[in-house]
């Protein structure tokens, strides 16, 4: 497959990764999780930032995974488009779930990374069921981990956010 002859039917939770179709189940915990990160972000964003959730990026024509979260230039943001290029958007951020955990660890951040997306958030469920967010910058075509937030997400990257990671729920 490639972006030009997706099939306009595809089920939620459908990426294109390497000319592959791929579809994720979600639970619960990873829905509420997405939904309390959407929120909370678009409180906090400035106007010249756009916050979205499961939003294609092109890599190339054949791979536009969507991230969980993204935040994108407000300039780039058109009602009429459905993906993204690596260079409007700042942050990306992916939520693990048991189906897709070994995407969100180990694909998709080389993939970002790739694109020159300057942040990315992996976001896992604690023992206590509150997020915990290992945030990672971009250097030299790589992520590397720059802190881990338990309990809350304070950082100045890509705009000042602050948000206390309690359990999500509906």
């Amino acid at each position: 497959w490639t972006l030009d002859n997706l099939p306009p039917d595809l089920p939620k939770h459908t990426e294109l990764i390497r000319g592959t179709l791929v579809m994720s189940p979600q639970k619960a915990w990873h829905l509420f999780a997405i939904r309390m990160f959407e929120y909370a972000l678009r409180e906090q964003a400035p106007d010249d930032c756009v916050v979205f959730r499961e939003m294609a990026i092109r890599k190339t024509n054949r791979s536009a995974p969507e991230p969980d979260i993204s935040i994108v230039h407000a300039s780039a943001v058109d009602l009429d488009k459905s993906v993204y290029l690596p260079h409007e958007v700042l942050l990306v951020a992916e939520v693990i779930s048991p189906e897709s955990e070994e995407r969100d660890r180990d694909d998709k951040p080389v993939m970002y990374a790739h694109m020159g997306i300057p942040t990315f958030w992996l976001i896992e469920r604690g023992a206590d069921d509150t997020p915990v967010v290992h945030e990672h910058y971009l250097y030299a075509g790589v992520y590397k981990p720059m802190r881990t937030h338990v309990g809350r997400l304070t950082t100045e990257v890509p705009f000042p956010i602050d948000i206390p990671l309690t359990v999500p729920t509906a």
